[in-house]
């Protein structure tokens, strides 16, 4: 079954960096549709529920059948994937160093609605803690992989592919 794969980028980068164009890739190598919005151009893009709204917009108008959906989210974007699986449930939510349990978000943990959750978190994080991944994939009961990296996941470009095609084959 084809999957439309939608990544959300996280606050400072944009649609087709490195995280985008991967993801882009392997959708496509996969035979899966694609999406990825640029949430720079966002009512507030320094908002994270401007993000979601421009996210759910996005969701409402294109109708995508949660068993299709699959919410690929990086930093604020994760943040922006796990809201938006509120209000639109997913087969899968993917998330790289999401920006949830912070004091400084409107929702410190959203109530995520996914059938599969997969974490990905460096070590070496100063944005955002990984202990914040890992409290949510005890609560969740989700698998999480901890790497040696910062926020950025630079390093761990190798990790993120094998862990999404593995997330992915399940999915199909």
């Amino acid at each position: 079954m084809p999957l439309h794969i939608c990544f959300i980028h996280g606050k400072e980068s944009g649609p087709w960096g490195n995280k985008g164009q991967l993801f882009s890739r392997l959708a496509h190598e996969h035979g899966h549709e694609y999406s990825a919005l640029n949430y720079l151009t966002a009512e507030n893009p320094d908002d994270p529920e401007s993000r979601v709204k421009m996210l759910k917009s996005y969701l409402a108008e294109n109708r995508i059948p949660p068993e299709e959906l699959v919410l690929v989210g990086s930093s604020m974007g994760g943040y922006v994937a796990a809201r938006a699986s509120q209000y639109y449930k997913a087969v899968g939510l993917f998330l790289l160093a999401p920006a949830l349990g912070l004091d400084n978000y409107p929702v410190k943990w959203p109530e995520i609605r996914a059938d599969s959750i997969y974490l990905i978190h460096g070590l070496f994080d100063r944005i955002i803690p990984w202990m914040n991944s890992n409290d949510l994939s005890q609560k969740l009961g989700c698998k999480i992989h901890l790497v040696a990296d910062d926020h950025q996941l630079r390093d761990s470009m190798a990790f993120i592919e094998e862990d999404f095609l593995i997330f992915l084959k399940a999915l199909e």
